[in-house]
């Protein structure tokens, strides 16, 4: 029988797939494999009071603190374990191999059953009942031995591992109602993603249904470890494998399969089309397949713009992410293989009003090293820069638009009685609407994330969809200076108040990489030498004549142009220095953590942009180069 693969090269490649050993020895085997150094009438004794049995991908084979007595072992397929907190949350988290024993702790103790168990794939499992099993013990004090030195060779792997488990895609069902010449065109351009990572193999029903017919002659009983086995096989010889689907009105026995073996359901679209066009998604909806990853992906026609209305589309279900393609845009495929692969690269651009610009820099240091940008975050004035890099702009292009929009129009001139802040919001506000227009974040090239502050519930607020414009208003919304923003009842202010460098959001939202950058920086020597002049220096605490205050807002270059009021750089500083315990923490979750020294730059200095762009590209090309490899060589991602 033949299948088509792809296997480090470029082209399709024919291979023929081993056969399994024969089913009716597969349970021997497995004790054989396993307690290598038994005595053979020992094997023959547990093999006759074993019992062969199969758990379907997504069945629980125990359940946490439920009672423990027989012992598993796994002799073909994937399980999967976790141990949840009190509140529910997981705080232990992996998966049994082949051969690996199941609840031994259990058998030994008579205690519960310490995690809840279920298959990933279908699974042959060997089950040995409890009384089965004390008695061969205590019959053969050798296999005892050999049992505990597997179980300290475990716990003495789980010791060495430093960081916690977690679950890599590796099987995809590709869902779509696209012509099968357009099919086979994107897993050619996946493929040459995929192959920079490992081996790439593709099934399809009519592979499957001929390999059924190899096993006619077995009783239906004896099929099934026959079936357990081509899927394991093919899972053990290739690093990833796509199961292609017929979009039809029925799940055939090959569609109930894969979607069992598949750890992502990748559902194609052409964005033109009306969200209901793939027939199976609704088959599958009554399935439940909670534990799955979904993919809304999109084909584009327009290679410069993204169709509006991808909303309809997300609004079928709760999809982990969303990726627009167009078949002549190479990036935007690598995107979408890296990011099946849970290897994106996300870029987190922290607030720090005029100091932004700084982003600039770094990103034209980004752009000189060749790392591409899969996701972006942004918080406050790193909202601004994170969307024209969401827009698909070059470090060039947002200068440009960067300067029309802070720069020309001085924005936050807007000086009003200060009940709810010192500007009236109504420039700035209009400004942001105009400039951003009608654009949907879900309808831009690369995902993007703006992070604000909801007052209403004190908690860290993350807009990944609906209108780019009020997403950035909100999360620009500084206390005391902007009017916050008002929604649904809900009040927004400046996402800096809770997350100023929102790289654990990207973490959060299924990044392999973060590259994090911190423009606010700590100590401002030149700005606090200056609030001095606001002060009495023979009353400590205690400011001069408002008059004399006044005096120093003036700015005689232009006297129809006041200075802003130190009042507003004390308000943003101390509100960024609020969330700092949140920065360190994504420091250390970063893969790059940038900190740009812009001290000596104030936070409402806007017409110093051109030298914080300089600045933010001399402090991060070196280091940018320095770890370049880990961004783009795929052996250490």
């Amino acid at each position: 029988m033949l299948e088509i693969c792809l296997k480090h090269t470029k082209t399709f490649v024919v291979k023929r797939i081993r056969k399994s050993k024969i089913p009716s020895l597969a349970q021997y085997l497995t004790l054989a494999d396993l307690f290598k150094n038994l005595p053979h009438s020992v094997l023959r004794e547990m093999m006759a009071h074993t019992v062969r049995e199969f758990l379907k991908g997504g069945e629980i084979l125990f359940l946490e603190h439920s009672d423990g007595n027989d012992l598993y072992i796994l002799a073909a397929g994937k399980l999967r374990y976790e141990k949840r907190s009190a509140d529910g949350s997981i705080r232990d988290l992996g998966e049994f191999k082949r051969l690996d024993i199941i609840g031994e702790l259990s058998l030994f103790t008579g205690e519960k059953r310490s995690a809840t168990v279920k298959a990933v794939r279908d699974s042959e499992l060997i089950r040995v009942p409890r009384e089965v099993a004390l008695s061969i013990l205590v019959k053969y004090p050798e296999s005892l031995l050999q049992i505990t030195k597997i179980i300290a060779e475990r716990l003495a792997q789980a010791k060495t591992e430093t960081k916690g488990f977690v679950p890599q895609a590796k099987t995809f069902t590709l869902l779509s109602s696209l012509p099968e010449k357009v099919i086979l065109d994107m897993i050619h351009y996946l493929g040459i993603v995929f192959l920079r990572y490992g081996t790439f193999y593709v099934v399809d029903e009519s592979m499957f249904n001929d390999r059924m017919k190899e096993l006619e002659k077995l009783e239906e009983a004896d099929k099934e470890p026959w079936i357990i086995r081509f899927f394991t096989q093919i899972e053990a010889e290739y690093d990833y494998i796509f199961y292609l689907v017929k979009d039809e009105g029925k799940l055939s026995p090959y569609v109930e399969r894969t979607l069992r073996q598949s750890d992502t359901f990748v559902y194609i679209k052409d964005a033109n089309e009306d969200p209901n066009c793939i027939q199976m998604e609704s088959l599958i909806d009554k399935r439940k397949f909670s534990d799955r990853n979904h993919v809304l992906v999109l084909l584009q026609s327009n290679r410069n713009f993204v169709r509006p209305g991808t909303i309809k589309h997300l609004e079928k279900r709760r999809f982990h992410r969303h990726f627009h393609v167009h078949l002549e845009r190479m990036d935007t495929w690598e995107r979408l293989g890296r990011g099946l692969l849970g290897k994106s690269i996300g870029l987190a651009l922290g607030g720090g009003g005029a100091k932004g610009f700084a982003h600039l820099g770094v990103l034209k240091a980004l752009e000189e090293n060749s790392i591409p940008i899969d996701m972006v975050s942004g918080t406050s004035a790193g909202s601004i820069f994170a969307a024209l890099i969401a827009m698909g702009e070059s470090s060039e292009g947002s200068k440009v638009k960067a300067k029309e929009f802070w720069v020309s129009k001085d924005l936050l001139n807007e000086y009003t009685i200060p009940i709810l802040s010192l500007t009236t919001g109504k420039k700035y506000t209009e400004a942001i609407r105009n400039f951003f227009g009608e654009i949907q974040i879900e309808d831009l090239w690369i995902p993007y994330f703006s992070i604000a502050t909801n007052l209403s519930h004190s908690e860290i607020h993350v807009q990944e969809v609906g209108s780019l414009w009020k997403a950035i208003r909100v999360s620009t919304s500084i206390p005391g200076i902007v009017p916050p923003f008002i929604d649904d009842g809900i009040v927004y202010v400046d996402g800096g108040v809770l997350d100023n460098v929102p790289g654990i959001t990207l973490k959060e939202k299924g990044v392999g990489k973060v590259i994090s950058v911190d423009v606010f920086g700590d100590i401002y020597p030149d700005q606090d030498r200056e609030l001095c002049e606001y002060f009495d220096v023979n009353k400590p605490g205690v400011m001069t004549n408002p008059i004399f205050q006044m005096t120093n807002l003036i700015n005689f270059q232009d006297i129809l142009k006041p200075k802003f009021p130190p009042i507003g750089d004390i308000i943003i500083r101390s509100i960024l220095a609020s969330s700092r315990e949140r920065i360190r923490q994504t420091e250390k979750i970063s893969d790059l953590f940038l900190q740009i020294p812009t001290n000596n730059f104030g936070l409402l200095d806007w017409f110093a942009y051109e030298r914080l762009i300089e600045l933010g590209y001399i402090s991060s090309f070196e280091k940018i180069k320095m770890n370049r490899e880990k961004f783009l060589n795929p052996s250490l991602q």
